[in-house]
């Protein structure tokens, strides 16, 4: 894992503060088979409806884990780009 070094000292605001700590994570993002979207982040990622989002799970065409305890749902986004290569159509 890559390190990194923080510097918050002169930054006036809390707000100035969450904006640079934002920046450097995203700065040292995850590997895309590494990044969590939750059913929330799955439907603004895809613009998409919850409707749709448990018709892609219902259907197989989206890979999912989900825990037994809470139902909560999680999807790779490694998963959410298979899928959409999947719908893609090339121009002839």
């Amino acid at each position: 894992m890559e390190k990194f070094e923080l510097k918050l000292k002169g930054l006036e605001s809390v707000e100035q503060k969450l904006d640079y700590l934002i920046e450097a994570i995203k700065k040292t993002g995850r590997p895309v088979e590494q990044q969590i979207l939750d059913t929330k982040g799955l439907m603004a990622y895809l613009k998409i409806s919850s409707t749709k989002a448990q018709k892609l799970r219902n259907e197989w065409k989206l890979s999912f884990s989900k825990d037994s305890r809470t139902g909560k749902i999680w999807f790779r986004l490694s998963d959410v780009l298979i899928y959409l290569d999947s719908c893609y159509y090339k121009r002839f």
